[in-house]
């Protein structure tokens, strides 16, 4: 499976997206506004327009194997996580940390951006807020081919942010552990096809086998990296902690604070 890459040089930051992976974390959906429910997109089937966009899964850490080291421009960097684990600074803490090399990201707001993290509690983290709780409506009785059943509908919060004018969005979804118990919010960051840089203009064609684009990281992109961490600051005690530590790590300035 194809990963996000990150390419940075001297004044210079981008990040590689692989668009033909339909099940990846990084894939193309369409819908016509952010209130509708993207539905996956056959990139490789149908020809794009203005309707579709990406939906990046993007993380912040990678645990700290030999195997996993090629993945990461930032692999001499590593921390302990809320479990224990020895992680990588990965991905969005990739793109904080070039941004604020390149000085797109002032050491103030960096600064600011950890007192804000810090300010939040464990219960005012959105894993842990009551009106964030999954829901299900009460059972009703039908009937389907015969056979008695009770219809419930589950509702899942979404909770949608929009950074700034752009049509860049990101969407946090709380849904149940698939390996656990309890509840997780997930983030995922939502980017319109027009926001890339293709080597040919996507639209009114198909995707080739293992196409690429490439997200320009420059000031308003920067600015959104600090947005993202402080809500995956938001997300839960577990986030809370994990982007603390990283911020710390990358900046050890911030350890005076």
């Amino acid at each position: 499976m194809e990963n996000a890459k990150i390419h940075y040089t001297t004044g210079k930051l981008k990040i590689s997206l692989p668009l033909t992976q339909p099940t990846g974390k990084i894939r193309i959906k369409e819908r016509t506004f952010f209130g509708d429910y993207g539905i996956p997109f056959a990139s490789r089937q149908e020809k794009l327009g203005i309707n579709n966009y990406i939906e990046w899964q993007i993380g912040y850490d990678l645990e700290a194997t030999v195997d996993n080291q090629c993945k990461t421009s930032l692999n001499e960097y590593s921390f302990i996580n809320y479990k224990g684990i020895r992680k990588f600074a990965y991905e969005l803490s990739e793109l904080l940390f070039y941004s604020a090399k390149m000085r797109l990201i002032s050491d103030e707001e960096i600064k600011t951006l950890y007192k804000q993290i810090s300010s939040i509690s464990e219960t005012g983290t959105i894993e842990q807020m009551e009106t964030m709780a999954i829901s299900r409506t009460n059972p009703m009785p039908t009937v389907l081919n015969g056979l008695d059943f009770y219809k419930m509908i589950v509702q899942y919060p979404l909770l949608v942010h929009k950074f700034g004018k752009y049509d860049i969005y990101a969407e946090i979804l709380v849904r149940e552990k698939q390996r656990a118990v309890g509840t997780q919010a997930m983030l995922y960051l939502c980017l319109p096809i027009t926001s890339l840089h293709f080597k040919e203009c996507p639209l009114g064609r198909i995707l080739q086998a293992k196409e690429t684009a490439d997200w320009v990281i420059e000031n308003n992109e920067a600015k959104l990296a600090l947005e993202l961490f402080r809500i995956f600051g938001m997300l839960s005690p577990k986030h809370r902690f994990d982007v603390l530590a990283i911020l710390r790590m990358l900046f050890p300035y911030l350890q005076s604070i």
